[in-house]
């Protein structure tokens, strides 16, 4: 019998595209970026005793996965799934570092406390279902879950009732492209020069991935899959590898970001660090990049 503890990896199983020139330079500075992120957290850990610092640690965890889950799709030539995670590695970092810029009232605070009128208003949804409103009553209380939600969204509507009001639509009423142009506009001038514009982000990676998410038709043109010859001189319908330079290279751009911009928050000096990264980064894009 086969034991299949002695089968398991330790890392991941990246695939034959890891190996190309520009996707490795740029995976490599993702790495470094977590690695440093990592190394800096574990031996700072007795200084986090807030909540709100393990908020940000655990943004930080979706920001990694996310980050690897990018490489490792890429590294096997599934370079529109990566696409499409490279435009939430965007969103990931705009929210993060939006939330660390605003006032905490207008950001932080609203944040957090719209998180039972999201579980509610998911909830209340899911009861629509007859077949899901059955299985769910058996594990969850809807009117204590409404009174939960009623009570935070008196704090963005004082005098609120169930009655008359509405519940929020969001915890913010900026649009992803608002607020990327916001927190560019609070970081500029600060410090560490390297990712100061997101909104463009935004309005080419952003906009662009969405043909994807959304599964419009302009995701099936040659733009994004074409044919190409394989070893065997066979044609195969496959995604223009042009994609797989800009999925690692945003999100390792992203990934150097936020890793910079949560340590900084949290009390800790790495900006020579990161503006190495910085400058690593911009060298592979004038590199690889035409």
């Amino acid at each position: 019998m086969v034991d299949e503890r002695s089968t398991v990896r330790e890392g991941p199983n990246f695939g034959p595209y890891a190996s190309w020139e520009s996707v490795a330079a740029f995976s490599a500075l993702s790495e470094q970026a977590f690695a440093a992120f990592d190394e800096t957290v574990e031996a700072n850990w007795k200084k986090f005793t807030r909540p709100v610092h393990h908020l940000f640690i655990r943004m930080a965890y979706q920001a990694k996965s996310t980050s690897l889950a990018v490489r490792l799709n890429t590294s096997w030539a599934l370079l529109l799934p990566a696409f499409a995670l490279t435009r939430v590695r965007l969103e990931q970092t705009i929210v993060s570092s939006y939330l660390m810029h605003e006032d905490e009232s207008i950001g932080l605070e609203a944040f957090v406390r719209f998180l039972p009128i999201g579980e509610y208003k998911g909830l209340q949804a899911a009861m629509e279902d007859q077949a899901l409103a059955k299985e769910l009553a058996r594990i969850v209380d809807l009117q204590e879950s409404q009174a939960t939600a009623a009570g935070a969204q008196d704090w963005f509507t004082p005098g609120f009732s169930l009655e008359n009001d509405r519940f929020e639509r969001s915890w913010t009423k900026l649009n992803l492209r608002s607020m990327a142009k916001r927190r560019d506009s609070l970081v500029r001038g600060k410090g560490f020069a390297f990712g100061e514009n997101l909104e463009r982000s935004y309005v080419s990676i952003y906009k662009t991935a969405s043909s994807v998410i959304h599964a419009d038709c302009s995701s099936l043109a040659h733009g994004y899959l074409n044919l190409y010859s394989s070893p065997s001189g066979q044609l195969v319908l496959m995604p223009v590898p042009t994609w797989a330079i800009i999925s690692t290279s945003c999100t390792a751009c992203y990934d150097i970001i936020q890793c910079y911009e949560i340590l900084n928050w949290l009390g800790i000096a790495v900006s020579d660090t990161y503006l190495m990264l910085g400058r690593c980064w911009m060298a592979a894009r004038d590199k690889y990049i035409p």
